[in-house]
């Protein structure tokens, strides 16, 4: 579903003072200013969006200024961010929206605020494992993909102990992290930034019943957003309305999913099986190989589902054969997975293709 979203207003379509805004930096052809929520408004237990207007030199003597607004949408109707939202909620979130705006004295028209230009989206999708499946252990196996290049994956990026994994770029990235975990972090090392103190209390009546593996896609250029949409068949240049979508959100969050996990998961999500059951497989799989071949290919199955996967394993022997010798280990991994499709995947992978193929909005149980 939608969770963060960045519009930009321009500032002659709001209504708002001059006076109580903090100048945040400066230069001779620009201006930042950032509106915070005083302590009453903190106090209220509410959640605020965060506010940054922006004055640009355009002219000699002319100015052009915008305001950007950043929030979690969940976090407006829910004050938490596992509750996800349905298409029929829009209306409530603009009024939300509107109402904190107002208590920041900041002024727009519904119809300019339903209208605004998106700067950033973040889709995601919570998921709740069961029959034993920790996000943890889900984490370190989808840590052993062999990754497209565009993207960087290394150890550093497996963060809180394995409970986080990055696959970024500066445009986008994708990212998977323990949500219940992630709830008592502080903001240097929790992945979500902006918790409510709501969303806090949460983890003490959860944290033993619950696991909750959360999958987010941040598309942090306008750029790189529209791109993703043409490739998709969406409209391009999609506005506040037109991005909190069902649709678009399902679209995006499979499209990362298939691109960069299932096409590149490499049997390595298959059922645990011993050597020479898998020697076996291979040998009914690769009808034409010879024994050796068989043991060769059997070898660099098992090599590829230890410890950090394929990404390690090139590290492993990379002083021994170039980029167009592993390449061919490649070619061999995959034409070799081909024939193996009567190893069906984990039961972990198949609860999460569950979710993301239904795409029904995840509700905590129990709220008070």
């Amino acid at each position: 579903m939608i969770d963060t979203v960045i519009l930009s207003v321009p500032r002659n379509k709001v209504s708002v003072p001059n006076n109580d805004w903090d100048l945040h930096a400066q230069t001779p052809v620009y201006k930042v200013y950032v509106k915070n929520p005083s302590n009453k408004d903190k106090e209220s237990g509410l959640y605020f969006p965060c506010l940054t207007g922006y004055h640009r030199k355009s002219g000699k003597n002319e100015w052009a200024a915008m305001l950007k607004i950043e929030f979690s949408v969940p976090k407006l109707i829910y004050n938490n961010n596992l509750d996800e939202l349905d298409d029929k909620q829009f209306s409530a979130v603009v009024d939300t929206l509107l109402d904190r705006l107002a208590r920041l004295d900041v002024h727009i028209g519904r119809q300019d605020l339903e209208s605004a230009e998106v700067r950033a989206i973040h889709y995601s999708k919570n998921i709740e494992l069961t029959d034993g499946y920790s996000s943890q252990y889900v984490i370190s196996e989808l840590g052993k993909v062999n990754l497209n290049k565009r993207f960087d994956l290394t150890k550093t990026r497996f963060m809180n102990d394995g409970q986080s994994l990055y696959f970024y770029t500066k445009a986008h990235s994708f990212v998977v992290y323990d949500k219940i975990a992630d709830l008592v972090k502080n903001s240097k090392r929790a992945i979500d930034k902006d918790q409510t103190a709501y969303q806090m209390s949460l983890f003490a009546p959860l944290k033993e019943t619950r696991e909750i593996l959360r999958l987010e896609i941040r598309l942090s250029e306008k750029r790189k957003m529209n791109a993703l949409f043409k490739k998709l068949g969406l409209p391009e240049n999609p506005n506040f309305k037109e991005v909190f979508s069902t649709v678009k959100s399902k679209a995006v969050v499979n499209h990362y999913w298939d691109t960069m996990i299932e096409k590149n998961s490499l049997l390595l999500f298959s059922h645990s099986l011993t050597a020479k059951d898998l020697l076996k497989q291979i040998l009914i799989a690769c009808k034409k190989a010879r024994g050796r071949t068989a043991v060769y290919l059997t070898g660099l199955l098992l090599l590829a589902r230890e410890g950090n996967g394929l990404r390690e394993l090139r590290a492993t022997l990379a002083k021994r054969i170039g980029d167009r010798l592993w390449y061919r280990v490649c070619a061999d991994l995959t034409e070799t997975t081909k024939g193996l499709n009567k190893l069906r995947p984990r039961e972990w992978y198949d609860q999460v293709k569950k979710v993301l193929e239904s795409y029904q909005p995840y509700h905590l149980p129990c709220k008070e």
